[in-house]
């Protein structure tokens, strides 16, 4: 059985291509004006990484004692034990306890202790892990602590919104120029 090839130069199937491409709206409908209404946003900018230090007060019972910013994708958490060691969690490992922090989510925000997986949840890092709530107080050696990443908080909260809006001017199939003729 032989199959039967259409050639590049098909004027047919060229002609019903540029048909279809109109259909699909691939071409403009009519004079366009306003052409900035098509350009995309400028590129979202990242926000910082933040560095979080978590101080062991009693046996399972942690606060947050600071956090700073650092570069993005630097993102660390600095855990002082009560017995003087220091443990650091960064990279994959930070990766794995964020999104188990994420997972998790409905049981810290209950509350409820001040273990490791509480505390970094209310931290800067479960912020940005997905926490959409403010900080709240209680889990701070300090009330200055939390309002050092006020300004960080808010470039984050910037960035979910940008990265997340829709990157032209126009949304919906039938947002036509304004003027309520459709385009």
């Amino acid at each position: 059985m032989k199959k039967k090839y259409l050639t590049i130069g098909d004027l047919k199937r060229n002609a019903f291509i540029v048909a279809a491409a109109a259909c699909m709206g691939l071409t403009s409908c009519g004079p366009n004006t306003q052409n900035e209404e098509w350009k995309t946003g400028d590129e979202v900018k990242v926000p910082d990484g933040i560095i979080t230090e978590l101080t062991e007060e009693a046996p399972d019972q942690w606060k947050i004692t600071d956090e700073r910013t650092t570069a993005p994708g630097k993102s660390m958490a600095i855990l002082k034990y009560n017995d003087g060691r220091v443990d650091t969690l960064q990279g994959l490992e930070l990766e794995s306890q964020l999104k188990a922090l994420a997972d998790n989510q409905q049981v810290y925000q209950q509350g409820g202790g001040f273990g490791m997986g509480n505390v970094l949840w209310w931290s800067a890092l479960g912020y940005m892990a997905g926490r959409t709530m403010g900080p709240q107080a209680g889990y701070y050696a300090n009330p200055g602590v939390m309002n050092n990443t006020a300004a960080w908080r808010q470039d984050v909260q910037t960035y979910r919104q940008q990265s997340t809006a829709p990157r032209t001017g126009r949304s919906g199939y039938f947002r036509g120029s304004g003027t309520g003729t459709g385009g």
